[in-house]
């Protein structure tokens, strides 16, 4: 498998979350990244408010592969779970969606995962999760799937499996949920994005503890998510992969 199938640019940090960042700036960042072979970029219908979304539309070829995700109503709350319709609706996922095409000036996305999930959402998710093969059915995603949140530490259930192709997650030195059901999810061919593999920059202090971690993400034989602001940590990562992947 060739680096650039590995590799996701997370964009969570274009919206300013760390510091603001001028939209030349993000615009010179992105066509840097296409320049050097990145093809996968990772999104979010509210990062920045819809801004990053629509950055991307201006400035990501056709081949580009792009994940965005469909925020909930409310965010849950893993402490006090509720119902997901209490969250999602078909209404909502739809106006979600095609706001994101808008955005991203696209007829159709590669993958479209619901932003927030609970580990107590099972069999009655699959109403929602219907939702979402229905835009498969239309051409308008080719790929479904989840985002589960920070110190998610349970197995996606059964009855969620069959009806999702993608699972984006948490992994660092803090949360290595994964490990438990990875090899499984890989046997069933689904695609798991690993995120946050830095805890959202903290052991960029600490270069070692940070290469460690994208060493044992690789090794998991999946996708990695990592959020880049600068033309050295974009060949810093490409550098990396290309001598890690085979």
């Amino acid at each position: 498998m060739d680096w650039f199938d590995r590799l996701y640019f997370g964009t969570w940090q274009l919206g300013g979350q760390f510091k603001n960042l001028s939209p030349a700036y993000i615009e010179s960042l992105l066509l840097f990244a296409i320049s050097s072979g990145i093809r996968r970029f990772d999104t979010a219908a509210v990062y920045g408010g819809g801004k990053v979304e629509e950055m991307l539309g201006a400035c990501l070829p056709e081949d580009a592969v792009i994940v965005t995700k469909i925020p909930a109503a409310s965010k849950p709350n893993l402490e006090a779970p509720e119902p997901i319709q209490r969250f999602y609706s078909r209404d909502g996922i739809h106006r979600s969606v095609y706001g994101s095409l808008e955005r991203l000036r696209r007829s159709s996305i590669d993958t479209v995962l619901l932003h927030n999930w609970l580990p107590t959402w099972s069999s009655e998710a699959v109403v929602i999760l219907e939702c979402l093969k229905g835009l498969k059915d239309e051409g308008i995603v080719k790929r479904v799937g989840i985002s589960l949140p920070d110190n998610f530490s349970y197995p996606v259930a059964e009855a969620v499996l069959p009806h999702i192709d993608v699972i984006e997650a948490p992994f660092n030195t803090e949360q290595t949920w994964a490990l438990q059901q990875l090899p499984y999810l890989l046997d069933l061919k689904k695609e798991v994005l690993l995120r946050s593999l830095f805890k959202q920059g903290k052991l960029l202090t600490d270069p070692h503890s940070a290469e460690m971690v994208a060493r044992n993400a690789l090794t998991l034989g999946t996708s990695v998510v990592i959020g880049m602001t600068t033309e050295e940590q974009v060949t810093r990562n490409i550098n990396y992969l290309k001598g890690e992947v085979t």
